[in-house]
């Protein structure tokens, strides 16, 4: 933590922290066990060593590569251009309270200092006030997030007034990260102004180093309260009574559900992503028809989709050769998504594999899979033009699942804070989120499941009270995952019952391929889509006597030496997420897990300085 005096920063190493994890709101909190020696360093000092610390990545590790991958994530920024950025924003609500009235949205403003900050929201009890003679400054910060694409951190002023500081990790080029802040941004604008969802209030925002903060980041209203994953028992047990486990889970599903319907509530003009007027544009078209608020009117656009599939781990290509795969597409081709996905896929791979064979490569993948990658999305955008027949009469209200609707990609209860006057959901992060037809839209992990569905134990599995306790505890397993998707689809009927029929089974088969293709993370995860691939094979027939898809005939043809390759590399993949504990997680653990096996001896150094198991009789 940074204490921020009027002249001086007292910094805490982290590497002096003693750690646990604590769950608030959306938030990780680090709690201080022992008192750390205080280091103290000049606010103005930009490039004294002993404050590096504080921007470093530390809440885990990778068992290879760790180094660089850490290197990826340090998001140092200047302490002086964050609070030249505040400061001027307080003047801003100063300006704001004498010319702007209550209920006036006037359009973002462009500032000159190649920041962005929404007037509507930056107002006095927002940014909070000082002495007349004094300026406003920073006094606190705390790193309380480190995630998966950004790091959070906790500002406090000498207003009385905290702050979340977002800055992305610089894991893609500077034209990609523009473009995913400034929808981000777009996106949580719209949510608030147009569908009344609780979220955070921005206030200012940059998309590139040259502001003065000197990374892309994202200065948001910083909300007190509890995560609702706290709430969250998937595997609650049912109780004799048969309701309480339902109202206990169903704290968590509904409003979550709720979110999703809000959502969903505005059909718009194409598919893609929400950006600001001024942002994009390349096009002229509103995003949405209808709108009765001038101040509204025109606000939004519709540009390149930032779905996260679309962008991760896309270096290779030069962007301006990805941007003709990103959108956005038109109202009448709901399809071509699932083709450009494809599309970009493979092209990703190809340009992935010509450095690997030109030893020019900065990674380490096997020839093979990138040939294999790109046989598997050239099949996905092969068969997306077929894959359903957007004017069927055998799925109900079709016209409905069709419509581009905005789409959050993390409807999750650790995206949702109660906040702690109230407990009113708030909906956070909307990194990734898109506009594509509902059919499109797979149910939330959290409630997503797959597998083998049982609905009543003892009805649905012949001799269960008989069954040796482990078999029951495996059944028991799938019967509450089967029972909390039926939960989330249950009040998606309620909630949002014009488009239920984008859960019937036949939908879900013929999407899995798409839903793969976007939850892809791994190289090795293509052996995924190409399984549902197959699938889709099997029960094409049927679907296209229903007239579901629209080719009588499948469009990919398998030889039978194709389908054993693929069955043994499929049952291999599973073999090593078994016995490569992280494999999952691409090597990476928390780090005080990490800590624990190192001191025990079960984690060691290699010759590479890589982390690996050791084999000894005494690990």
């Amino acid at each position: 933590m940074l204490r921020i005096g009027s002249r001086c920063v007292r910094s805490v190493p982290k590497s002096s922290l003693r750690v646990s994890s604590t769950k608030i709101g959306k938030l990780f909190v680090r709690s201080v066990s022992d008192k750390p020696e205080e280091v103290f360093t000049k606010l103005s000092d930009e490039n004294d060593p002993q404050r590096d610390a504080f921007f470093k990545y530390s809440w885990g590790t990778w068992l290879k590569n760790d180094k660089q991958e850490k290197e990826k994530r340090i998001t140092k920024f200047s302490l002086e251009g964050l609070n030249s950025v505040i400061d001027d924003l307080y003047k801003q609500s100063i300006e704001n309270a004498k010319r702007l009235s209550k209920s006036s949205i006037p359009p973002p403003a462009y500032l000159p200092n190649l920041t962005v900050s929404l007037p509507h929201n930056v107002k006095i009890e927002n940014i909070g006030t000082v002495n007349p003679n004094e300026k406003i400054r920073i006094v606190s910060m705390a790193s309380i997030h480190e995630g998966k694409h950004h790091r959070i951190y906790k500002i406090d002023t000498n207003a009385e007034k905290s702050f979340v500081l977002r800055i992305p990790y610089a894991l893609d080029d500077e034209n990609t990260l523009a473009y995913r802040l400034k929808s981000e941004v777009a996106t949580m604008d719209f949510a608030d102004l147009k569908l009344g969802l609780k979220v955070p209030k921005v206030y200012s925002f940059g998309v590139n180093a040259l502001n003065p903060v000197r990374q892309p980041f994202i200065l948001e209203e910083y909300i007190e309260g509890t995560l609702l994953m706290r709430s969250w028992t998937p595997l609650e047990n049912d109780a004799e009574d048969g309701k309480s486990h339902k109202d206990k889970l169903n704290a968590v599903i509904n409003p979550i559900s709720k979110f999703q319907a809000k959502l969903a509530e505005v059909k718009f003009n194409a598919f893609g992503s929400l950006y600001f007027a001024k942002d994009y544009k390349t096009s002229e078209e509103s995003a949405y028809e209808g709108e009765t608020n001038e101040e509204l009117k025109d606000r939004w656009r519709i540009g390149p989709s930032v779905e996260r599939c679309l962008w991760r781990k896309k270096s290779t290509l030069n962007f301006d050769d990805r941007k003709q795969y990103l959108g956005p597409w038109d109202i009448s081709s709901p399809l071509d998504i699932v083709k450009c996905t494809g599309l970009l896929e493979a092209e990703n791979a190809r340009a992935r594999l010509g450095l690997v064979q030109a030893h020019a490569s900065p990674e380490v993948v096997a020839e093979d899979i990138l040939k294999d990658q790109i046989k598997t999305f050239d099949n996905l955008a092969k068969v997306a033009p077929d894959l359903i027949n957007t004017k069927t009469t055998s799925i109900p209200k079709m016209e409905n699942l069709l419509k581009p609707r905005l789409h959050h990609p993390d409807l999750d209860p650790m995206n949702v804070i109660l906040k702690e006057d109230d407990d009113v959901p708030y909906l956070l992060d909307f990194e990734g989120s898109s506009i594509k037809p509902y059919i499109l839209q797979n149910t939330p992990q959290f409630v997503a499941y797959d597998g083998p569905k049982i609905y009543d134990l003892e009805k649905d599995i012949e001799g269960y009270k008989d069954m040796e306790e482990s078999e029951k505890a495996k059944l028991e397993f799938m019967y509450k995952r089967t029972r909390n998707q039926f939960l989330w689809e249950f009040a998606l009927n309620e909630n949002l019952p014009e488009l239920i029929s984008s859960v019937a089974p036949p939908i879900k088969v013929l999407r899995n391929p798409y839903v793969a293709a976007i939850e892809r993370k791994s190289d090795e995860e293509y052996l995924l889509i190409e399984e549902a691939l197959l699938q889709l094979a099997e029960v094409w027939p049927i679907f296209a006597n229903n007239k579901l898809v629209n080719a009588a005939e499948y469009p990919l043809k398998y030889s039978e030496e194709e389908v054993k390759k693929h069955a043994d590399a499929l049952n291999a993949y599973h073999e090593k997420l078994i016995s490569q504990p992280f494999a999952a997680t691409q090597g990476w653990m928390p780090q005080d897990m990490f800590d624990n096996l190192v001191q025990g001896g079960i984690l060691v150094k290699n010759e590479k300085g890589d982390y690996v198991i050791s084999r000894t009789e005494d690990a």
